[in-house]
């Protein structure tokens, strides 16, 4: 345009400087658009964990005790299933807020709402302070935001965001979000979430909590009849989901350690919604019914949608670690090999697995914040069985990917420097 410009003109003084004035203020302009990109940072992020640590064991044993009312109730070939189930999990410690008497004890549906809502108010708070302990100098009333998700819902009011922002001191004018019954993949979606709601101002802070009780699945199984074929897809949950809660604070504002969320993508999954449910029954039994197929589901639709992301941002795949929610070995495995990465390229993921289980959608923020700590911390981490980077810092980005009911998939792509 500019060149065609000058010519046209001609090559007189006159023409030279009309041309030299309009390449000058284009020029301008574009350095002001490039500097003026706004970027999103985590400037503090936590994870916290009910006090009970228990061994995947201590857990089989008590889900045949105090659920089955001992192994003299069960049919051979179905004990043998809880213990390979168990096993097979691949979880050596998790925690849970209940004493060992009372793990998978059948709950009153009262009792179970006032557990899980003092449990999650406890491990929010915790994680919301220890998040803004790390966040470089800010303060809980600079926060004008707050976020909070969770799978673990409750038919009650105030919703957790209110009793949240009270125990908290937070300014009575934040503004609030409580997001319910979206599933594992409640962390990444809200991370998005948050990512917009930063870049929409400077003054925006804006506090991200995500907590999830969901060991007490475990206590409000659907009822065990002695000597009858126990109900599978019971043992997988007792087997899997444990607690924990993840938080972290995102601004326009650069911390000491910079982790930038570039992007998000969202999706649902076509023909798959009868994959996965969850269902209540008048008893206040909780029923999660997950298919044999929605493993492979994921599988096949979670390249196209990584691959379209890296393409579009030029990266090589090769510098991302990935943060996979903690769904269980057979989803960890499933996307290493869909997308043909390193095993060390999703160590995060198994060593939460592994050391915490399935924290359904605060599994999001777990993963992530365990791989944000070590790549800036002098120790790293040590655990039998996974290969850890021999240098964290050749790894520039992390992708979150996450599922849920729907099935949905969400993934989110981080920034490392």
């Amino acid at each position: 345009m500019f060149l065609y410009l000058a010519v046209t003109i001609g090559t007189s003084s006159l023409a030279y400087k009309i041309w030299l004035s309009i390449n000058k203020n284009f020029l301008s302009y574009r350095r002001k658009s490039i500097s003026s990109k706004k970027n999103v940072y985590i400037n503090g992020m936590s994870c916290c964990f009910p006090p009970n640590c228990y061994r995947q064991t201590q857990m089989c044993n008590m889900f045949i005790k105090n659920y089955c009312a001992g192994q003299t109730n069960i049919i051979p070939k179905d004990l043998d299933f809880i213990h390979r189930v168990f096993s097979a999990a691949l979880i050596e410690t998790c925690y849970v807020n209940l004493p060992e008497d009372r793990l998978f004890i059948r709950m009153k549906r009262e009792e179970y709402i006032e557990y899980v809502k003092r449990t999650m108010l406890s491990m929010a708070c915790q994680s919301a302070r220890n998040a803004i302990d790390n966040s470089n100098g800010l303060k809980l009333d600079q926060i004008t935001h707050i976020v909070f998700g969770t799978m673990t819902a409750t038919i009650s009011a105030p919703s957790m965001d209110i009793f949240i922002a009270k125990e908290l001191g937070l300014n009575p004018t934040v503004k609030r979000l409580n997001v319910e019954a979206m599933g594992c993949l409640t962390g990444f979606r809200l991370v998005g979430l948050c990512r917009d709601i930063a870049l929409q101002s400077e003054s925006n802070i804006v506090l991200l909590i995500v907590s999830d009780i969901r060991s007490a699945l475990g206590n409000q199984l659907t009822p065990f009849i002695p000597m009858e074929p126990i109900d599978r897809s019971n043992v997988i949950i007792a087997a899997l989901f444990r607690d924990a809660c993840g938080a972290a604070i995102f601004s326009q504002k650069i911390p000491n350690h910079c982790c930038t969320v570039i992007d998000h993508r969202s999706g649902i999954i076509e023909n798959t919604l009868e994959l996965g449910r969850v269902k209540e029954f008048n008893d206040s039994s909780i029923h999660l019914y997950l298919d044999k197929q929605l493993p492979y589901a994921v599988f096949n639709y979670v390249p196209n949608v990584v691959n379209k992301l890296l393409e579009e941002y030029k990266i090589d795949i090769q510098t991302c670690q990935f943060a996979v929610h903690t769904g269980g070995p057979k989803i960890i495995r499933g996307i290493q090999q869909c997308l043909d990465l390193q095993p060390e390229q999703v160590c995060a993921s198994w060593y939460v697995m592994i050391n915490y289980g399935n924290l359904s959608g605060s599994s999001n923020l777990v993963v992530v914040e365990h791989f944000r700590r070590w790549k800036y911390s002098s120790t790293k981490p040590i655990c039998k069985n996974i290969v850890f980077p021999e240098d964290f810092n050749k790894y520039k980005y992390i992708i979150g990917l996450s599922f849920g009911p729907g099935i949905a998939v969400e993934c989110v792509l981080f920034g490392l420097e």
